[in-house]
Order: C-alpha cells, then sequence, then structure tokens
C-alpha cells in the first residue's frame, strides 16, 4: 500500500454515499476504506437517505452481525430473511419516477439495489461506489486498508464524521451544498447532501459538474 502521500483521504465503506462522501473522495489525491473496524450501528455503512413525497426517507440494509457486537465491518453480512430489495427499490422508483433523469439512470440503479448475489455489506457498497464513479467517469477507485487504522495521523480522516448522527459531527466545517431541482422541493424545501442517487436523478450529465463546483466553492 502506497502512504507516501500527504493528500490521503480515509473513508468507512457507504450504501448509495452521501454528496458529502463523494465531494471528499473526489477532492482528495488517495482514497482508502477502513473495513476493519467493530461494526458501528446507525451509519451510512448500510443506509442511505433519500427524498420522497413525504421528505426525508431513510433506506437501511438489513444486516446479520456473526460475530455480535464484536463483529467487524468487514463481516457484516446482509441479511436475506426479506425482500428488502424490492422495497427500496419501490421507495426509489415512487421518490424518482418523475425526475429528469431517472429513466438514464433507472436500468443501472435497479441492477444495483436488486443483487442478490452479492452477501457482504462492503462487497454490496465497493461495486455500488465502483458503477457510480465509472458512470461519473470518475477515474479514480477506493483501496482497502490491510487492518483498522489506529494512527491516522498521515490521512484526512474520515471515517466516523460522515454520519447522520449529529454528535458524530461536532466540530467539523460543514459543506456548502448549492440548490438544485429537486421533485418535492416544492413541498418540502431543499434538501441537501442526500444520497448520490437523488443528485443523478435530478441533475443527471452535470452531477459531476455539481462535485467539482461543490469541492473549489
Amino acid at each position: 500500500m502506497d502512504i507516501s502521500s500527504n493528500n490521503k483521504l480515509l473513508l468507512s465503506t457507504a450504501c448509495f454515499p452521501s454528496l458529502e462522501y463523494f465531494v471528499n473522495f473526489c477532492k482528495y489525491e488517495k482514497v482508502f476504506i477502513d473495513i476493519h473496524e467493530t461494526y458501528p450501528k446507525q451509519t451510512w455503512r448500510n443506509r442511505c437517505r433519500i427524498f420522497s413525497a413525504n421528505g426525508l426517507m431513510d433506506l437501511t440494509i438489513p444486516v446479520e452481525k456473526p460475530y455480535g457486537n464484536q463483529t467487524k465491518t468487514s463481516e457484516i453480512v446482509i441479511s436475506s430473511h426479506n425482500s428488502w430489495q424490492k422495497n427500496h427499490w419501490r421507495s426509489i422508483e415512487s421518490a424518482y419516477r418523475n425526475a429528469p433523469y431517472f429513466i438514464y439512470y433507472k436500468d443501472m440503479v435497479e441492477g444495483l439495489v436488486m443483487d442478490t448475489q452479492t452477501s457482504m455489506l462492503y462487497e454490496f457498497n465497493q461495486k455500488v461506489l465502483l458503477n457510480i464513479l465509472d458512470d461519473l467517469g470518475i477515474h479514480k477507485s477506493a483501496e482497502f486498508t490491510d487492518s483498522f487504522i489506529h494512527d491516522s495521523s498521515g490521512y484526512i480522516d474520515l471515517r466516523f464524521c460522515i454520519s447522520p448522527k449529529v454528535k458524530d459531527r461536532i466540530g467539523r466545517t460543514e459543506i456548502f451544498f448549492e440548490t438544485y431541482y429537486q421533485v418535492f422541493a416544492d413541498k418540502h424545501g431543499f434538501q441537501p447532501n442526500l444520497s448520490i442517487l437523488d443528485l443523478l436523478f435530478n441533475t443527471g450529465p452535470d452531477t459531476l459538474k455539481y462535485l467539482q463546483n461543490t469541492i473549489t466553492g
């Protein structure tokens, strides 16, 4: 693993990551994903946030922890005991079917959501990430760390602060997100920093430009 660069970003794995995740991913030269921490609850590792007719909605992938509370993220298994894929896709389709670019990304996103062959959470998330990066034309990959990084002084460490929990974000400078068209903004107001799905379906080919402008802005 090359650790010589001073421009290294350390992230957690994430499910259909937030705009904040992608902005930082694009900003730094090298990206590493640490999947060796003890799996924390209620994070973006197994959930994403979309914008539905009723407002914000979190979609959560049900998971199983083979070793209880000592299970590492790399060991987290996606539960096969319910039809979460169908429910997630139904929610996404309902939220974005009237978005300007839904038809352009429908097949890709549906294929990712409905994947029943990938059993490990981190592998599912990586598949999602790589497909979206490829579609956006972002020619950069993320390398998994070999072990848990205890001393992250050589990194920009965002593993635990890109989070839905307010307490995890204390002390961080929040990114300002310019408004863009959202299907239900007239009803609920503009909602920033949602899943990349929201930006893709609503802005289409301008998604990468939006992320790049957010970096420089």
